[in-house]
Protein backbone atom coordinates (compact mmCIF):
# COMPACT_ATOMS: atom_id res chain seq x y z
CA UNK A 1 0.00 0.00 0.00
CA UNK A 2 1.56 3.17 -1.00
CA UNK A 3 -0.66 5.89 0.78
CA UNK A 4 -1.32 5.56 5.13
CA UNK A 5 -3.94 6.64 6.86
CA UNK A 6 -4.30 8.05 10.22
CA UNK A 7 -6.50 5.65 12.17
CA UNK A 8 -9.27 8.25 12.12
CA UNK A 9 -9.24 8.93 8.41
CA UNK A 10 -8.26 12.37 8.83
CA UNK A 11 -4.90 12.55 6.93
CA UNK A 12 -2.61 10.87 4.71
CA UNK A 13 1.06 10.23 3.35
CA UNK A 14 2.54 9.29 0.25
CA UNK A 15 4.65 6.43 -0.10
CA UNK A 16 7.15 5.81 -2.82
CA UNK A 17 7.21 1.90 -3.64
CA UNK A 18 10.49 2.29 -5.13
CA UNK A 19 12.84 3.99 -2.49
CA UNK A 20 10.25 4.72 0.50
CA UNK A 21 9.93 8.43 0.44
CA UNK A 22 7.25 9.81 2.23
CA UNK A 23 5.17 12.53 1.93
CA UNK A 24 3.25 13.29 4.93
CA UNK A 25 0.42 15.23 6.40
CA UNK A 26 -1.64 15.80 2.90
CA UNK A 27 -4.77 14.72 3.89
CA UNK A 28 -4.78 17.87 6.29
CA UNK A 29 -3.48 20.78 3.74
CA UNK A 30 -5.03 19.01 0.30
CA UNK A 31 -7.94 17.37 1.79
CA UNK A 32 -8.55 14.40 -1.24
CA UNK A 33 -6.67 12.21 -2.59
CA UNK A 34 -7.81 12.96 -6.53
CA UNK A 35 -6.17 16.51 -5.49
CA UNK A 36 -2.91 15.63 -3.98
CA UNK A 37 -2.06 12.85 -6.92
CA UNK A 38 -3.02 15.02 -9.35
CA UNK A 39 -0.69 17.94 -8.17
CA UNK A 40 1.80 15.27 -7.48
CA UNK A 41 1.65 14.08 -11.35
CA UNK A 42 2.05 17.05 -12.10
CA UNK A 43 5.64 17.05 -10.15
CA UNK A 44 6.91 13.91 -11.91
CA UNK A 45 5.74 11.30 -9.70
CA UNK A 46 3.72 8.06 -11.75
CA UNK A 47 1.77 5.56 -10.69
CA UNK A 48 -1.75 4.10 -11.09
CA UNK A 49 -4.74 6.90 -10.13
CA UNK A 50 -5.66 4.75 -7.53
CA UNK A 51 -4.42 5.49 -3.51
CA UNK A 52 -3.54 1.80 -3.29
CA UNK A 53 -0.40 2.39 -5.83
CA UNK A 54 1.98 1.93 -6.83
CA UNK A 55 3.50 4.64 -6.99
CA UNK A 56 6.99 6.22 -7.64
CA UNK A 57 8.47 9.72 -6.79
CA UNK A 58 10.61 11.81 -9.46
CA UNK A 59 14.13 10.43 -7.99
CA UNK A 60 13.07 6.77 -8.88
CA UNK A 61 11.29 7.33 -12.02
CA UNK A 62 14.50 9.31 -13.36
CA UNK A 63 16.69 6.12 -11.96
CA UNK A 64 14.66 3.67 -13.65
CA UNK A 65 14.32 5.83 -16.71
CA UNK A 66 10.01 5.20 -16.41
CA UNK A 67 7.89 7.25 -18.28
CA UNK A 68 4.61 8.97 -16.18
CA UNK A 69 1.84 7.38 -18.18
CA UNK A 70 -0.72 6.80 -16.42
Amino acid sequence: MTVLHVPDGSDFSLVCDGCGMTVHHLGASLHNWDLVWSLFRRHGWIGVRSSCGPHGCPRCTLRAGLVADQ
